[in-house]
């Protein structure tokens, strides 16, 4: 048995705590993404804040309700219609975040889980923006809207996520079936 000398272990011990940290900022962004205010109407604060509460309010919400007053039916709708899209992007991502961020921190990874991280980042980034969107048509069509910060936070997780799958690419083990056939039963 040959052991690996100390030069190579120290550096991979530092390739897990570097990718630990990026594991982690991603993990804790997604976890507060979720949690944090989320894009909303003033008026109207039942289902609360958070990206559940979000979700549940524009999937009730109706373009030519009377608590909306006298406003741009078809600019409501869009701006109603794009943020929900957005909320439903993040809930995607997150989901798929939280089945695989950890893979920013593994040493090698199987290719079908980096697809996932990726997908992950992509419609984490694609739900910031469809939810800044969705506000600004919402405050165009003259509905007094807030944006929390949690879009923000969807776009770093996202980001992060892309970034680290495109970096976990280097470490795809595809192979070990081939390469490690002690591995096979």
């Amino acid at each position: 048995m040959i052991l690996p000398s100390e030069e190579a272990r120290l550096r991979r011990r530092r390739g897990y705590q570097r990718r630990g940290v990026v594991a982690g900022v991603a993990a804790l962004a997604m976890v507060l993404s979720a949690f944090l205010p989320h894009v909303g109407v003033q008026a109207f604060d039942a289902y609360g804040r958070g990206l559940i509460g979000a979700s549940r309010f524009f999937v009730a919400a109706q373009p030519d309700a009377e608590g909306f007053g006298a406003v741009s039916p078809g600019r409501l709708a869009l701006g109603l219609d794009v943020t929900y899209l957005g909320l439903a992007a993040q809930q995607v991502g997150l989901l798929a975040g939280l089945g695989s961020f950890w893979s920013l921190a593994a040493e090698t990874l199987g290719r079908w889980i980096r697809r996932l991280a990726l997908l992950s980042g992509w419609l984490l980034a694609l739900s910031a923006v469809l939810v800044v969107t969705g506000y600004n048509q919402l405050e165009a069509a003259g509905v007094p809207s807030r944006l929390g910060v949690a879009w923000s936070l969807a776009l770093v997780a996202g980001v992060v996520m892309v970034l680290g799958g495109l970096e976990a690419r280097k470490r795809l083990d595809s192979t070990w079936y081939w390469t490690r056939p002690d591995l096979n039963g």
